[in-house]
């Protein structure tokens, strides 16, 4: 599956999620955060339509966005402590 830049409509909807997981999961251990955006995410996982994209290509979708949201904030961190994560 091919990469798409987000759009404004994607970008909003990310900031939405990022200011309800710093709003309302402030308290909430990140480990257990994580369990709970990957119990969502195995949700969206199956609501895809299966005549259209089969399991294997959703779990490609998320495996490459995880990556990527890794990446960034990897990259954002070591920018924030001058190179030493």
């Amino acid at each position: 599956m091919k990469s798409i830049a987000p759009n404004p409509q994607h970008q909003a909807f990310r900031a939405a999620l990022e200011r309800a997981i710093g709003e309302e999961g402030a308290d909430i251990d990140v480990l257990e955060l994580l369990a709970l955006t990957a119990h969502l995410v195995g949700q969206l996982v199956a609501m895809q339509d299966q005549r259209k994209i089969t399991a294997d290509m959703a779990m490609q979708v998320v495996i490459s966005n995880m990556q990527q949201g890794n990446s960034e904030v990897v990259e954002r961190l070591l920018n924030e402590t001058g190179g030493h994560a």
